[in-house]
């Protein structure tokens, strides 16, 4: 559970209490003092005697926009009824955490498939590297007897080429500007694997018309 999430909890909390009667301030250093760093500060300046818009500054400023806007609700509290913005921000707190649940479920899919994509092109490097290595061996077994046309290295360069704009191509889709690291698995494997079969592209021509 990422910190957002867990702030937007506990401010939740801290409004539930306040919409049952409790004083916010009260509802602030019970909840948030088994929260995180954060929560637990703001817990032990309320305690300390500060007013609520001091304590919960620091949430207010966190930087996240769901936390700051329930922060900021509970330092209103002193202006207008507890009761009344605990109830009211109980349900604004619910529709916040299942919008940052469904960030974090969005984010972790997309994780997900940038993860598949590096393995798609570590499987695409592979197989044209292997594809690559063994294309001169069998061009060599033809009927005519003829060296095949095109040298082995000529054709590891070409597809290696061929793999990278392919792997680029899908890692941009899949991952935007960090496609450049789709083309470096797919090379780096390319490499790898078209340096374990290149005994394959070394065996000798055989004509067929010399089998007997």
């Amino acid at each position: 559970m990422n910190t957002e999430l867990v702030r937007i909890l506990a401010l939740k909390k801290v409004l539930e209490s306040a919409s049952e009667g409790m004083g916010m301030a009260q509802a602030v250093a019970r909840e948030l003092r088994r929260a995180e760093p954060l929560g637990r500060e703001s817990a032990r300046l309320v305690l300390l005697g500060h007013s609520l818009a001091f304590a919960l500054r620091p949430l207010v400023e966190s930087g996240c926009e769901e936390v700051s806007m329930l922060a900021s609700l509970i330092v209103s509290a002193p202006k207008s009824s507890s009761t009344i913005i605990g109830r009211s921000g109980g349900i604004l707190a619910g529709t916040l955490e299942r919008w940052v649940k469904a960030k974090e479920s969005g984010k972790l899919q997309q994780k997900a498939l940038r993860f598949r994509s590096l393995v798609t092109c570590g499987i695409l490097g592979a197989v044209t590297a292997m594809v690559a290595s063994v294309g001169p061996l069998v061009g060599s077994l033809d009927l005519t007897g003829t060296p095949p046309p095109t040298s082995s290295a000529t054709l590891l360069y070409s597809a290696s080429a061929l793999a990278a704009i392919s792997s680029g191509m899908l890692g941009l889709f899949m991952s935007g500007r960090s496609f450049y690291l789709n083309v470096a698995v797919t090379l780096g494997v390319f490499i790898l694997v078209s340096a374990i079969a290149s005994p394959l592209a070394n065996v000798p021509t055989v004509s067929l018309w010399g089998v007997k």
